[in-house]
């Protein structure tokens, strides 16, 4: 398969909406977001709103990265070892709460704090979110978008984490240098996502 041969940036904010379509489209398959949205029309009508909140956190505090005019997008953030901002984190839950319901946003809250309490203090990048909008899939997109940012990451001696949503997933992840973790994070009553390590190359 000829790998994808698009341009990649880094986004602005002007880019901002185009990458929470990308997002919201291609995580409406997602087990993951299918446990915080079990009702899909309600996953339908909360994704733009819901991705547009990390969006807009990624653009303010770390890297967004757009394939082309819409294939695809990452967000990245930097992570230094020290304790996070608590208030950042009620300001997001009040937010997501207004936007895309109370239920939604407490069954965020139990992903939240699973993904926290097991989050690496090694100063590390940090990938929330990789998406390819489902008219590319099969097309290299993803592959583009982490080869793009691991590159960089090398050179500059950096490590990267992410939690895989699925054992597929993963073993992409794993075809980028990246190794699972011992443990495994069990949504109650929902899906296992699968952190994973990579030291730079």
């Amino acid at each position: 398969m000829v790998g994808w041969q698009g341009d990649i940036r880094r986004a602005s904010s002007a880019d901002a909406r185009v990458v929470g379509t990308i997002l919201a489209e291609a995580f409406m398959r997602d087990p993951v977001s299918g446990w915080i949205f079990p009702d899909e029309r309600h996953r339908a009508e909360a994704h733009p709103a819901f991705f547009g909140e990390f969006v807009t956190l990624a653009l303010d505090a770390g890297e967004v990265h757009l394939a082309g005019d819409g294939a695809g997008a990452t967000l990245w953030l930097p992570v230094d070892g020290g304790e996070g901002e608590s208030d950042e984190g009620q300001e997001l839950y009040r937010a997501l709460e207004a936007s895309i319901g109370a239920e939604a946003t407490k069954r965020f809250a139990i992903l939240d704090e699973l993904m926290t309490a097991n989050h690496p203090g090694e100063p590390h990048w940090y990938l929330p979110f990789i998406a390819v909008h489902p008219d590319h899939h099969g097309r290299g997109v993803g592959s583009a978008l982490l080869r793009h940012q691991l590159a960089r990451l090398d050179g500059l001696g950096s490590a990267a984490y992410l939690e895989a949503s699925s054992p597929r997933n993963a073993a992409l992840y794993e075809r980028h240098g990246f190794a699972q973790r011992e443990v495994t994070l069990d949504l109650p009553g929902g899906p296992s996502l699968y952190p994973m390590w990579r030291n730079p190359a």
